[in-house]
């Protein structure tokens, strides 16, 4: 009955965001991404960009360029095997750039570990509980990707004001907001997902992700989405901050 629910009031936010039934068939639509970004819209009402960290298979970026079809959506995917799917599921979007690569506090390789069920792939690894309480999430094998710093690739993308930094990278927020420092001077909002329980081995939980944000000069807004195990207990949650004084 939760679940029915729970979709139920989806589609019923899907087509009041203004999206036909017809685009949930389309390569990439995605229903929570839709509910994020509709939620969003009640407090950002435009961007300029979107830098879009952890794009996966587009899911994310397709729902923005509905919401927010003036922005410039800068996606980053590392996965080798993800990314050609990322370029083809947007590539009737205009004013969007692609990246093969993770951001992070560094340059070069990273260790990552690559999840069968790409959504959790991280360069963190999944904990016992998340495995136990989401079993297709337990397979995963070790590889090596290219990370960056956003600070250093500020030639390229061009934060046009306003700009939304979205963070869905499973625990490594925190390490994509250390490489950004100086980029955060000409960030207004930053997205992303935060956990209550260890969903990855050593991810920084909400109270240290809340903290650190707000020493960043960032204030809360709002949650905008969550993820709910089968008893109702809200393990990870979207959360929307911005940045002081705008």
């Amino acid at each position: 009955m939760n679940m029915l629910f729970k979709i139920t009031n989806a589609l019923k936010v899907f087509l009041a965001s203004g999206r036909s039934l017809r685009s949930l068939s389309e390569k990439g639509a995605s229903v929570a991404s839709t509910l994020i970004l509709h939620n969003c819209r009640h407090y950002i009402p435009v961007l300029g960009a979107i830098i879009d960290v952890g794009a996966n298979q587009g899911q994310f970026a397709i729902a923005a360029n509905h919401f927010y079809p003036g922005a410039h959506i800068h996606s980053f995917e590392p996965l080798p095997e993800v990314y050609p799917i990322l370029q083809h599921n947007t590539r009737r979007l205009n004013g969007i750039s692609t990246y093969n690569m993770a951001l992070g506090n560094s340059t070069g390789m990273l260790e990552f570990y690559s999840n069968t069920y790409s959504h959790a792939s991280s360069a963190l690894n999944v904990s016992a509980l998340q495995k136990n309480m989401l079993p297709k999430t337990a397979t995963s094998h070790r590889i090596e990707i290219p990370v960056q710093r956003l600070d250093d690739l500020r030639h390229k993308v061009i934060f046009t004001s306003p700009v939304l930094l979205k963070m869905d990278v499973q625990g490594f927020e925190k390490e994509v907001l250390k490489g950004a420092m100086a980029s955060l001077q000409q960030i207004d909002y930053l997205l992303f997902e935060t956990s209550f329980v260890h969903m990855y081995e050593g991810e920084p939980l909400f109270d240290e992700m809340h903290d650190f944000v707000k020493e960043l000069g960032f204030e809360f807004i709002a949650p905008v989405g969550f993820l709910q195990s089968d008893k109702l207990q809200i393990l990870q949650m979207d959360l929307l901050y911005k940045r002081k004084n705008i």
